[in-house]
């Protein structure tokens, strides 16, 4: 068994939690995840396309060249265009960075100065658009758990992916319906010291 106290290994960890808001993080759809038949069904692939770099995304590339369907189950009252990427995202949900910042605040960490939504690439389906939409709020906090000092690298709000619903050889199912729940994500540090 490998002795990780002795081998000197620290690791952070990064939560995440969903926000209770009446709506999405960047739509005006409803926050309630459904399981019964979907409304819409829709059948995609995955085509890799170059970045702000110029280049391709070597995992999106790889992923594209397997040929695997993306089937999306849609509901008519929880699912619109955004999460269908037929359309721009709308503003931020006020609400959802409210709880952010405040959650920020608790944990004692610096809000930043200017806050800009970013791309982070998704290869696996989770996402109609090919990325996951993250903003980040604030860094730099701390909290005391059972005696340890933990530091907070970093607070962002962020949207939820869709749900997994199968998985096979030929195709992964998801229900679009949880994509785009606000989230918070918080990440530490791997410093846990006792105080």
């Amino acid at each position: 068994m490998t002795d990780y106290e002795k081998l000197g290994l620290k690791a952070g960890i990064e939560i995440h939690q969903q926000l209770d808001t009446r709506h999405k993080l960047f739509c005006s759809c409803p926050t309630a995840i459904r399981d019964d038949k979907a409304d819409v069904v829709i059948k995609r692939r995955l085509r890799a396309s170059a970045g702000e770099t110029g280049e391709l995304d070597v995992a999106a590339a790889y992923e594209q060249l397997r040929g695997k369907h993306f089937i999306y189950n849609a509901y008519n009252d929880t699912v619109c265009d955004v999460e269908l990427d037929e359309e721009p995202i709308h503003s931020l949900n006020s609400e959802a960075l409210d709880i952010v910042i405040q959650v920020s605040l608790l944990l004692k960490a610096k809000t930043v100065d200017r806050i800009q939504v970013m791309r982070k690439t998704v290869v696996d389906g989770s996402n109609t658009s090919g990325f996951q939409r993250t903003a980040l709020v604030a860094m730099n906090g701390k909290i005391i758990l059972d005696g340890s000092s933990v530091t907070i690298q970093t607070i962002c709000v962020e949207e939820e992916s869709a749900k997994i619903v199968e998985r096979t050889a030929a195709a992964d199912t998801y229900n679009l319906s949880r994509l785009g729940i606000p989230l918070v994500e918080i990440a530490t540090c791997g410093d846990c010291n006792r105080s």
